[in-house]
């Protein structure tokens, strides 16, 4: 970890220990109309293919994918939210204010968090400032749970298809109690 990592770092622990008072809302997948997936543009490939299965049934889509100066930036036919390193990320490794407004007002019914455990911080960051009421994704052995549901998986794997597979699964499976 670098010295400016340090700060964000220190801010995601304050937003994940406060999300345990947020508002949390179990949803089917039936009845979850909005999806917003947070990616890496590494990872474009396999990211594509679950959101053209979500698009098949019917669900709204949007993107919010982190990109690195060197890779190359795709033009979508959905909503999508580019977060660039060395443009739309500060010094310190926050996002920028622009770019929390802009994701902020991306709606959601469901967070589907598809980066690995080795993310930059600002994805995390991002992930805790949206205000979906039910966020799921990937909890590393060796990390902590940032989500309301997730689907453990082994340190060092990073297997896309698998990991959104396992959750549309139970997502099917277990059914809402909330009236």
């Amino acid at each position: 970890m670098t010295f400016t990592e340090y700060f964000i770092n220190r801010k995601i622990e304050r937003l994940r220990k406060a999300s345990g008072t947020r508002r949390l809302r179990y949803r089917e997948l039936d009845e979850t109309r909005h999806i917003l997936i947070l990616c890496d543009m590494s990872d474009w490939k396999a990211v594509e293919a679950c959101i053209h299965r979500l698009k098949a049934m019917k669900k709204s889509v949007h993107v919010c994918v982190y990109a690195l100066k060197q890779d190359p930036t795709r033009i979508w036919d959905y909503g999508y939210l580019l977060v660039e390193a060395k443009k739309d990320i500060d010094f310190w490794g926050f996002p920028k204010k622009y770019i929390l407004d802009q994701l902020r007002h991306l709606p959601a019914d469901m967070l589907l968090d598809l980066t690995g455990a080795g993310s930059p911080p600002a994805l995390r960051y991002l992930m805790l400032q949206h205000p979906a009421t039910f966020k799921v994704g990937a909890k590393y052995v060796s990390d902590r749970n940032w989500y309301d549901f997730s689907i453990v998986m082994e340190d060092g794997t990073h297997d896309i298809p698998f990991l959104f597979q396992q959750i549309l699964n139970y997502l099917q499976m277990i059914r809402s109690k909330n009236p």
